[in-house]
């Protein structure tokens, strides 16, 4: 699948979990930029196919499905296989019909999902490990939640390394707002294509 568009700047973003990602994208957006969230449309198709979820899991309850999957990978597999096409379609429904010049495609499973030639550029947001699960345990994770799942992406450093932009996000919200805002004003002088 290919989102660059004609007179548009198409990024893909990507991080780890507790990484600033989704900091990143509330930023973006606040800037002007239309922006993307696959975690939200995956809670969309979530819904749409609950039934086939329920069937698959004996269970509707996201969280309890969410730590089984970590576990389990032919039960990822499944589900991603569900979900996957209808929110990637979505996806570039919705860059099709954008007046945005700029649009953001907050994608955590990017390079897994061997989407880093879809975009125009890739972005990773990266923060060191220790700083991630500082994060994720003050947001409510458990230490050993949070390293399960960690374990079943890509590693961080590697993402940093195929991505095209790192922003480098172990500081406070507020540096990450200025790098981001660097960014976005060298992306808003011209499009990609």
């Amino acid at each position: 699948m290919d989102f660059r568009r004609k007179g548009k700047t198409v990024i893909g973003l990507t991080g780890g979990i507790s990484g600033g990602k989704s900091t990143a994208l509330e930023i973006f957006k606040e800037l002007g930029a239309l922006t993307i969230c696959a975690d939200e449309l995956s809670k969309k198709y979530f819904e749409i196919f609950k039934d086939k979820i329920r069937e698959a899991f004996a269970s509707c309850d996201r969280a309890e499905i969410a730590a089984r999957i970590f576990k389990d990978d032919v039960k990822r597999k499944w589900l991603e296989n569900l979900l996957h096409p209808f929110i990637l379609k979505e996806a570039a429904e919705i860059i099709n019909s954008a007046e945005e010049k700029i649009i953001i495609f907050d994608l955590p499973l990017l390079f897994e999902a061997g989407l880093e030639n879809s975009f125009d550029l890739t972005l990773c947001i990266y923060a060191d490990d220790k700083i991630r699960l500082s994060r994720a345990v003050n947001k409510g994770f458990k230490a050993e939640d949070f390293k399960a799942r960690d374990l079943k992406q890509t590693p961080l450093w590697v993402k940093a390394q195929k991505a095209d932009i790192v922003i480098y996000n172990n500081e406070s919200r507020k540096e990450l707002k200025d790098k981001t805002e660097r960014f976005f004003n060298i992306l808003n002088k011209k499009p990609m294509r």
